[in-house]
């Protein structure tokens, strides 16, 4: 069974509404990379019964992104943070070669500081 890690984004937005099995088996496999094997032997069930546990809480994360689009949202502000990060990064370039811009480098530099801090932040939560 190949790992979709998009799955184990999906269980930080969504988990606490899977039941608490197909959330354990989703963290097991995705966050703990173990194997159903593995997972199998420590839950004292069968292998394909891990298998059938992960593919239904797969589906059930599917299916609530699809209707609330949380992760969607999130993968647009990322993007729009990148796309605001790289204009900042070419202005910053062309702004080099004046020595009358010194204050708007200034500027932009923390606006860049503060998106990387929130991106971090973010990904800490």
């Amino acid at each position: 069974m190949a790992k979709n890690l998009r799955f184990s984004a999906l269980l930080d937005v969504y988990g606490g509404m899977l039941t608490e099995k197909q959330r354990e088996m989703l963290d097991f496999y995705y966050n703990e990379d173990l194997s159903l094997s593995e997972i199998a032997a420590n839950e004292g069930i069968s292998r394909q019964g891990v298998r059938d546990s992960i593919k239904r809480g797969e589906e059930s994360l599917t299916e609530l992104d699809q209707k609330i689009g949380v992760f969607r949202i999130i993968e647009e502000y990322d993007a729009l943070l990148a796309g605001v990060n790289a204009a900042c990064d070419e202005i910053i370039a062309d702004c080099r070669s004046y020595t009358t811009t010194k204050s708007v480098i200034e500027k932009l530099e923390k606006i860049k500081a503060s998106i990387d801090r929130s991106k971090l932040a973010e990904r800490n939560q």
